[in-house]
């Protein structure tokens, strides 16, 4: 048995393997690739399958084959600083990486083993945990004065009728229709609270995302001012079914595929796909991923760190809470939301969402 046989049985261990947390990639000396797992899979969208005994060139930035290459030269482990590489598809990602020696049993170098940490995602993980308190505190807050602010609205909207029905002066009818305009845009919004409320009429059951994709796809695109929008799906049919409250999960992503429609003014691309994936951010759960893109003009770094903040909007017309309670519904059902965009090349949001593989 040759010393890569043995090594490529070594570490053929693949429940273990990818159970690791971070992205795992293992070369020879060559740099042909002799294994990766699950989350180097779906860091750098590539399968096992199209890597096995290629050059690590077929996917791998150039600045983690030159830290495998120090590795290798200088026989120590390698610690890279934070980089931002663009994937041959196009997509740019914020990782950083550690190479390390592999030895055989009789104590030969025979390879090189990667560890690559998303730092997207550890940035994440740091501020998560105050982002839900945070988001806890504001929902008791917000539904307290969504109950205290409906009976007095409705009283200012019904004096504001009776005015306009008593007078004939022109002005004070216009003002009187402002009155009940806004009146009803502030009722609309108070409505639009009670989604914060704990799940009480949800009822949890088995779903196929793609129903609910297909479903809201139809609908958006029988809108009149959809004619210009093209819809793509990229569906990997073979996905289970996940726990979930279908009218919840069907507010998220026709909030989110009305978002990706704005961005596009009506008129561009919009890709909807779903697929499998093992994602650390999810405590190492089997998950399946929704990633909705548009190519519109993309989304300023400062907005992005805004963007699921409870009432931050950039149009005039927006309440600012669509992406807060996307966020919180799919936090309650175990998952999480990600948004990646770059100005001028678009905007991808991807919703994680666990399966009960049992």
């Amino acid at each position: 048995m040759t010393n890569t046989a043995s090594l490529k049985k070594k570490v053929d261990y693949k429940d273990i393997f990818d159970l690791f947390p971070e992205s795992i990639i293992i070369l020879d000396k060559s740099f042909c690739v002799l294994d990766m797992n699950d989350n180097a899979e779906t860091t750098f969208k590539i399968s096992r399958k199209q890597t096995i005994g290629k050059s690590s060139n077929l996917f791998m930035p150039i600045e983690i084959e030159e830290l495998a290459r120090r590795s290798l030269e200088e026989e120590r482990t390698i610690f890279g600083d934070e980089i931002n590489p663009m994937l041959r598809g196009g997509d740019k990602i914020s990782i950083q990486a550690v190479a390390s020696p592999l030895y055989t049993n009789t104590g030969k170098i025979d390879g090189v083993i990667i560890q690559i940490k998303d730092m997207a995602s550890a940035k994440f993980l740091s501020s998560k945990s105050t982002q839900e308190l945070s988001a806890s505190r504001f929902e008791t807050l917000m539904l307290g004065l969504a109950h205290e602010l409906k009976n007095p609205l409705s009283g200012i909207r019904g004096a504001a009728q009776l005015l306009a029905g008593e007078t004939e002066n022109i002005e004070i009818i216009k003002c009187a229709q402002i009155i009940t305009k806004e009146a009803d845009r502030l009722t609309s919004l108070l409505d639009s609270l009670k989604q914060l409320e704990p799940f009480a009429e949800e009822v949890f059951e088995p779903l196929d995302i793609h129903d609910i994709l297909m479903e809201i796809i139809y609908l958006e695109s029988l809108s009149g001012s959809q004619n210009n929008v093209q819809y793509s799906q990229n569906f990997d049919i073979t996905l289970p079914p996940i726990q979930g409250d279908r009218n919840s999960l069907k507010q998220v992503f026709l909030n989110l595929i009305k978002n990706a429609s704005q961005a596009i003014e009506g008129k561009g691309n919009i890709i909807v796909s779903t697929r499998w994936v093992t994602e650390h951010r999810l405590k190492g759960q089997k998950a399946i991923s929704v990633e909705i893109k548009d190519d519109g003009n993309g989304i300023p770094t400062e907005s992005l760190e805004k963007i699921f903040s409870p009432f931050y909007t950039t149009r005039k017309e927006g309440s600012g809470l669509g992406l807060f309670l996307a966020y919180q519904i799919i936090a309650k059902h175990g998952g999480a939301v990600f948004v990646e965009s770059e100005l001028g090349n678009g905007t991808v949001f991807k919703v994680y969402l666990p399966v009960n593989i049992n």
